[in-house]
């Protein structure tokens, strides 16, 4: 029952209490107001037979016509209120008896009425009285009895009134106390416990108040440093597309620098989506077979090179019973990784980082345990909360100093926790920090390779980490390529150099880098110089004489993109030379239906397909994509998720089940998450490149679907 609800039920009954009280005591007021009228009556006949008797015993009565006037009118009223007190409907009982029974009163009233009208009608003058003083002693004292009764009985009622006021009274008190115990407390103690909520409240509004003001405040300067991150790279892009511009004879050397300043703008957008996705609740994770060592190979080799650069101390210790492969996501395995390290090589201006990977085996499943070590600036214990959240460093000087959004820890704690797993961390101000990824690690098995028809090549591999060699191993016997590894420029060296087809090599390598090893190899002048594949973190950076450069046939940025490597391998391998003349005169047989509604993007694709000789049709919304794909065949559709009118998802689901259409379907869209690939699938396309589009590989997805 509610607070409410009881209150009004009290006021209720207060009233009705109130109510009752006015009525009940109304009426014995208006009962006590007719009992004094009838005591004054009754007492008014005592007077008046005294009068009458006075009267009638006068010797002047039959001289004086005034007296006789006097006892007429008093005897009328005598008469009058005889009949009133006689004729009252609750006359009390003893009075009653006095009246009508023991006592006779009416008959002796009625008698002295009679003998004084008899008095009236014979007037005489001689003195006499009107009846004995005995009768007239009875009757005055009958009189004066009724008067006593009638005043008694005024008196019991009065009585009652009080013993009624005393209950309403107590009535009163009862109810006013259970209202007190049941509406005035309770709500004494709600209004309490609003007053405390309220209190609560307004405390809870001033610390969220602190908070958003707070947020606010690491927002603009998140909006500040992001500005500053964004801004550097495209300064950077743009300044080197310039210098391509105004120096055409380097225009390779700026544009490989400008590409790298792009990749640096597409990681801060990349860091911004995946912000976006995870507070949306987006984001997925992919369960696929992941390579574990080379995806940790990989990571090394590209931070070990900036550990150099700032002449740091790199350690990579692992436990020997790492599984070879696991289920997961790759790709956001090695983000996490990538932003653990970097943040440690960025934090640490003098001593090591350590990457230690250990295997953990428990009951309820295996755990890999990452421990990125660094001897840095450390991070102060009252900091350590909020450096995983959103727009914040442990220092906002920090940023100033170093860098950065302040969103990389936050994305990578909560990829963390979609996969199962959580990074913590332990600091010290100025003596460096531990993070600690944790992931589960199920063991999975790599998907079965074709393997092509044997073929009389020879490839050396020459990197230093054993998971890099092992990894190219693979890929290279996969293909059929007989492979031999070294571990140094030297070894290979010492060995036959020029007894391979094709050499796999590491560009930074401790004692002699890979170019140095070309230096080397030109220098002894051999008939026939292999092929040789580049591989490095820094690119970029690859700055030597033109014959050095022109020895390099392919070059790869790690980490290496497998398809990418498989098709130069390729070419190596093809039954006889083809020239480009002909491979684009067997395109021109090839129709592509480019729909994409960006001018600058559909110039790019346009201007990749023309040169491979492909003919190709460009619509600009999903819509015309539909309606040409009736009138016309198509070889293969490149079709853009987000257009005009009709995006590419809907459009490929109506080409899929309305016309049926077979042709193969590439999408080409900026979402690259695994969630945007498994959405194309679903509507039926065949493959999934994301923007920006890499030339290579769009041709070699390409070459996969139309040969």
């Amino acid at each position: 029952m509610s607070i409410r609800f009881r209150y009004i039920v009290a006021l209720a009954l207060t009233a009705s209490l109130i109510t009752l009280s006015f009525l009940i005591l109304s009426g014995l007021i208006k009962e006590q107001k007719q009992d004094g009228e009838i005591i004054n009556i009754a007492g008014q006949q005592r007077m008046l037979s005294q009068r009458i008797a006075m009267l009638a015993a006068s010797s002047t009565l039959c001289k004086d016509n005034q007296e006789l006037g006097y006892l007429k009118q008093d005897l009328a009223k005598f008469k009058q209120n005889h009949e009133y007190l006689v004729s009252l409907e609750h006359l009390p009982t003893q009075t009653f008896n006095t009246y009508f029974q023991q006592g006779q009163l009416d008959s002796k009233v009625k008698n002295f009425v009679d003998i004084a009208e008899g008095l009236l009608t014979n007037a005489r003058c001689e003195t006499s009285p009107l009846i004995p003083v005995q009768d007239l002693t009875s009757l005055l004292q009958q009189l004066d009895n009724v008067v006593s009764q009638f005043e008694q009985e005024a008196i019991s009622r009065v009585d009652t009134v009080l013993t009624i006021e005393m209950y309403l009274w107590l009535a009163a008190l009862v109810l006013l106390s259970i209202e007190a115990a049941l509406i005035f407390f309770p709500m004494e103690r709600q209004v309490k416990r609003s007053i405390n909520a309220l209190e609560h409240s307004k405390e809870l509004a001033q610390d969220a108040a602190e908070k958003a003001e707070k947020a606010s405040k690491a927002k603009s300067e998140f909006l500040s440093s992001m500005s500053h991150e964004l801004r550097t790279p495209m300064n950077g892009l743009f300044g080197m597309i310039e210098l391509a511009i105004d120096n055409p004879e380097k225009s390779n050397l700026y544009l490989k620098k400008a590409k790298t300043a792009g990749r640096q703008l597409l990681v801060l957008i990349n860091d911004i989506l995946d912000i976006s996705k995870i507070e949306a609740g987006k984001i997925k994770i992919e369960q696929a077979p992941v390579d574990l060592l080379q995806v940790i190979d990989d990571v090394v080799s590209l931070q070990r090179v900036y550990c150099q650069r700032k002449g740091l101390e790199f350690h990579y210790l692992k436990d020997a019973d790492l599984p070879h492969v696991i289920e997961g996501d790759i790709t956001r395995i090695t983000q996490i990784l990538h932003n653990l390290l970097s943040n440690a090589i960025k934090f640490t201006a003098e001593g090591s980082v350590t990457l230690k990977v250990t295997h953990a085996k428990h009951e309820n499943g295996n755990r890999l345990n990452f421990d990125v070590i660094d001897t840095g600036i450390g991070i102060p214990s009252s900091k350590l909360e909020s450096i995983f959240k959103k727009f914040e460093q442990a220092d906002q000087s920090t940023t100033r100093e170093f860098g950065g959004t302040g969103l990389g820890l936050s994305i990578a704690k909560q990829l963390a926790n979609l996969m199962d797993g959580d990074i913590n961390v332990v600091s010290l101000s100025g003596k460096g920090s531990t993070f600690t990824f944790t992931m589960q690690a199920r063991e999975a098995q790599l998907p079965d390779i074709n393997i092509v028809p044997s073929v009389n090549l020879r490839c050396a591999i020459i990197d230093d980490l054993q998971t890099s060699r092992d990894y190219f191993e693979h890929i290279v016997a996969s293909m059929s390529i007989e492979p031999c590894s070294y571990e140094s420029a030297n070894a290979f060296l010492n060995d036959k150099p020029f007894s391979f087809d094709v050499i796999i090599l590491d560009l930074s390598m401790p004692e002699m880098s890979g170019v140095d090893l070309l230096h080397q190899l030109k220098g002894l002048k051999p008939p026939k110089f292999p092929k040789v594949i580049l591989i490095s973190a820094e690119l970029e950076r690859l700055e030597d004489e033109q014959e050095i450069l022109d020895s390099i046939w392919k070059t790869h940025a790690k980490p290496i993109n497998r398809r990418e490597l498989e098709n130069d391998l390729s070419k190596l391998i093809e039954a006889k030379p083809v020239s480009r003349q002909e491979i684009q005169e067997l395109n021109k047989k090839k129709r592509v239906l480019l729909a994409e509604d960006n001018e600058i993007n559909a110039e790019i694709v346009k201007a990749i397909l023309q040169t491979e000789g492909y003919k190709y049709l460009h619509v600009k919304d999903g819509q015309d994509a539909v309606e040409v794909c009736k009138r016309h065949k198509f070889n293969l559709i490149l079709m853009d998720c987000n257009m005009p009118i009709m995006g590419g998802i809907e459009a490929s689901t109506i080409l899929r089940k309305t016309l049926e259409s077979n042709t193969p379907i590439i999408a080409l869209t900026a979402n690259a998450f695994a969630e945007d690939k498994g959405e194309c699938l679903a509507a039926g396309m065949n493959d999934f490149l994301a923007k920006p589009l890499d030339k290579d590989t769009l041709l070699i997805t390409i070459k996969k679907y139309i040969g």
